[in-house]
């Protein structure tokens, strides 16, 4: 019963970790942003704050993935 609803959380917490990645805008342009530094880089550019609290969110997620997938390999 325990595992069954560790499964569930960790589905949950699966499909969350992955949308907060794909809502997250790109870093840089591809090579030439990592070449010139790109456009916001260049011109001062403030980062967002949705971009941060989805990095945060992406952190707190992942690790929420990775101690429930433990759990559940130390449990079954």
């Amino acid at each position: 019963m325990f595992v069954t609803i560790l499964m569930v959380l960790d589905v949950i917490v699966c499909i969350a970790l992955m949308a907060s990645v794909l809502l997250q805008s790109g870093k840089s342009a591809g090579l030439s942003g990592s070449i010139g530094g790109g456009g916001e880089s260049m011109f001062g550019g403030k980062s967002n704050d949705m971009d941060d609290m989805l990095a945060k969110i992406t952190v707190v997620l992942g690790i929420a993935f990775g101690v429930i997938s433990m759990l559940i390999a130390k449990f079954q």
